[in-house]
């Protein structure tokens, strides 16, 4: 356990060592450019220049669960193989759509109309949940790797064979985790569900 908590530690620097260029750029392009976080008009090359820094650093900050999908599903990976980064990127997909809150409440209207109810759905893609999708979809690529097919199957071989069962365990076992997640945030225990 220890050895798997150690390699998941060192999966996690991976996407965190792009941090610091975020809030070095963005740090440079406020200090160019205040008018970008107090609001006002950005008006000359300085203040422009100060802008595309801002932006070009939030890029990666808005999108730092891909960060961590990608990057904990290469550093998961046994062989550091990019497949496993495309199994982590099945999984988190599939996650993020068939959890969203406008499934979720197609398949339970009941719950529709309670905002409490429906609050871990409407918070789904976030890096907490990239990091488990990154390991759900290396999981899936170390087991799935060396799998043979018969040869009508040959396509779905190895690489395609991972990523597409990265996305299988996903619904079920997110579907009940966020719920008592968001019943466990309220005080309740989640007997419905």
């Amino acid at each position: 356990m220890m050895k798997y908590l150690q390699k998941l530690g060192k999966a996690l620097m991976l996407p965190v060592a792009c941090l610091p260029i975020c809030g070095i750029l963005m740090g440079i392009g406020y200090a160019l450019c205040p008018a970008t976080m107090q609001g006002g008009d950005i008006t000359g090359a300085k203040a422009l220049i100060g802008f595309f820094l801002v932006k070009a650093g939030g890029a990666l900050i808005d999108n730092m669960a891909w960060l961590f999908v990608i990057g904990v599903g290469v550093g998961m990976a046994d062989d550091n193989d990019g497949t496993a980064a495309l199994a982590a990127l099945a999984s988190w997909l599939m996650i993020t759509n068939l959890l969203s809150t406008g499934v979720v409440t197609t398949l339970m209207p009941s719950i529709a109309e309670n905002a409490d109810k429906t609050l871990a759905f409407d918070k789904i893609a976030n890096p907490f949940i990239g990091i488990l999708a990154g390991i759900i979809g290396a999981t899936c690529y170390n087991k799935f790797k060396g799998t043979k097919l018969p040869d009508w199957l040959a396509f779905f071989t190895n690489a395609v064979f991972s990523a597409a069962n990265a996305g299988l365990p996903s619904y079920p076992v997110w579907y009940r985790l966020s719920c008592q997640l968001s019943c466990y945030s309220y005080g309740r225990l989640c007997s419905a569900h």
